[in-house]
């Protein structure tokens, strides 16, 4: 594991996830898309750039190197860079996320019930905005399907055609 790290910026809930899932820092599974995706950034620090800091909010996360690309030279990560691993933690949240609540969710159970117990199981604090958040994401991402495909994916997997 590198001792180099850099930092990303998350939703709280997802910073919690990744924290509970890939340890603090977070290294990621070695050949994970994540990991390529981190390693495609890499570059070679610019001269005069400094090392960053942890910001308040920021996730660190391990650069975790390769044959060809050792951290300890290419351990500098553009804005664009982190934006594209911000999303791909995203993308692997939510599909975790939706797998676990889907798989449940066609039971007659609240959805406030199986947010909250999803986040207890995941190391997600019920502070702040995390629960409604975590609600309003599922939601939306149901309510596109409901839209979209005319798929209710709740209570019993009721399928609407048009």
């Amino acid at each position: 594991m590198s001792d180099i790290l850099t930092y990303v910026k998350v939703p709280a809930y997802e910073k919690e996830w990744c924290e509970f899932h890939f340890g603090t820092p977070c290294t990621f599974p070695a050949g994970t898309n994540l990991n390529n995706i981190i390693r495609h950034f890499s570059r070679i620090r610019p001269e005069g750039e400094l090392p960053e800091t942890q910001q308040p909010g920021e996730l660190a996360i391990c650069i975790m190197g390769s044959k060809s690309k050792k951290p300890e030279i290419y351990n500098f990560i553009s804005r664009h860079g982190k934006d594209a691993i911000a999303e791909a933690i995203d993308d692997i949240f939510t599909m975790h996320m939706w797998e676990d609540l889907t798989d449940i969710g066609c039971r007659n159970v609240q959805l406030s019930k199986l947010v909250m117990d999803w986040m207890g199981r995941n190391g997600i604090s019920t502070d702040g905005n995390n629960y409604e958040n975590l609600r309003m994401k599922f939601q939306r991402i149901k309510d596109s399907y409901k839209k979209k495909g005319g798929i209710n994916i709740s209570r019993g997997y009721k399928h609407e055609h048009k």
